[in-house]
């Protein structure tokens, strides 16, 4: 009896599995490279299986995607803020050594120009007599009240809490440059006093005698001043009020001083290398024969002494000897 049953849920079964329906397949065609192509049968719900796998593959790969892109994108941004911050400070870096640079090379030069200053002054006021001339070097970049050896521009500081040094070595350029300027107008001040005195040793003549003046009567030929007729002129007068200091018009050595006839109180000077002059109807002479003059010294003072019509200076210059017309000399010292 019992193996009757067996038997018969035996049988029971390999109907219901003669009866179960086929599951339907899907049918997959991939193409070969010689024209055939190879089919695959896939149950539906295996294939619906593995497009839900795939799908799932492809949404994370997306994801993926999306955040390595994200993370792409932000970190350009990233590097280029940091190159461009990169950039800024090597530029910073530069200029700070620019300026540095520069400081340094300032405090050489104002260094060689100090010294330089202080060697000239000291030649030049050991090889000269002259007290006006050693006075007036002395002077130069001596201020008021302070010591030739002061600084004219004190350095400054103190811990100074975010400062940069940037800012620092700006500060230092700038005060560096004002002291340079000094230097040089000290050294240009110092030119001048020395070429002032060099011009008073010059023994050229071409120095305009008087202060101020203008020419009354050429020199060549004229109608006489006084008789009237011809008359020929030595020299160039130079009418200009009484009493006007007359000045050396070179450096050199009076030969004559004193009463000289038409040409009233007179003075002459010889210049060295043929060079000579003449001033006459002064009104006083404040030199004396042999004695030696520079360029531009007072020699005596403007008057009417002599054949003269009214106040002026006769003013007259040699070469070799010879008459020529002072104005072609007084034209070299403009």
């Amino acid at each position: 009896m019992e193996e009757k049953n067996i038997k018969e849920t035996e049988n029971n079964k390999k109907t219901v599995l003669q009866e179960k329906p086929e599951e339907p397949q899907i049918v997959l065609t991939f193409p070969k490279a010689d024209g055939t192509a190879k089919v695959f049968s896939v149950p539906r719900g295996k294939a619906v299986t593995l497009a839900g796998i795939c799908g799932a593959v492809l949404l994370c790969l997306a994801g993926a995607a999306g955040f390595y892109g994200w993370q792409y994108h932000h970190s350009n941004v990233d590097k280029a803020a940091y190159q461009e911050y990169m950039a800024h400070k090597e530029e910073q870096e530069a200029k700070l050594q620019s300026l540095l640079d520069d400081n340094e090379k300032m405090l050489r030069d104002m260094s060689e120009i100090h010294t330089l200053e202080t060697k000239l002054r000291r030649a030049v006021i050991q090889s000269s007599g002259d007290k006006e001339f050693t006075s007036n070097i002395d002077s130069i970049g001596a201020a008021e009240g302070s010591k030739p050896t002061d600084p004219a521009y004190s350095g400054k500081g103190g811990p100074g809490a975010d400062i940069s040094m940037l800012d620092v070595a700006a500060a230092q350029n700038k005060n560096l440059t004002a002291q340079i300027d000094r230097q040089k107008t000290n050294m240009h001040e110092l030119l001048t006093v020395i070429e002032g005195r060099n011009n008073r040793l010059s023994i050229l003549p071409d120095l305009w005698p008087t202060d101020g003046g203008v020419i009354s009567s050429p020199y060549g030929g004229r109608t006489g001043p006084i008789n009237g007729g011809f008359d020929w002129h030595p020299g160039i007068d130079i009418a200009v009020d009484i009493g006007t200091p007359v000045y050396a018009a070179g450096m050199g050595t009076v030969e004559t001083a004193g009463w000289n006839g038409g040409y009233g109180q007179y003075v002459r000077i010889r210049h060295g290398n043929g060079y000579e002059s003449a001033y006459g109807h002064m009104s006083g002479i404040a030199v004396s024969a042999g004695q030696q003059v520079r360029k531009g010294e007072i020699i005596g003072f403007v008057g009417s002494t002599g054949y003269s019509t009214g106040p002026h200076l006769h003013f007259e210059v040699f070469v070799d000897g010879e008459n020529v017309d002072p104005w072609y000399m007084l034209k070299k010292g403009k």
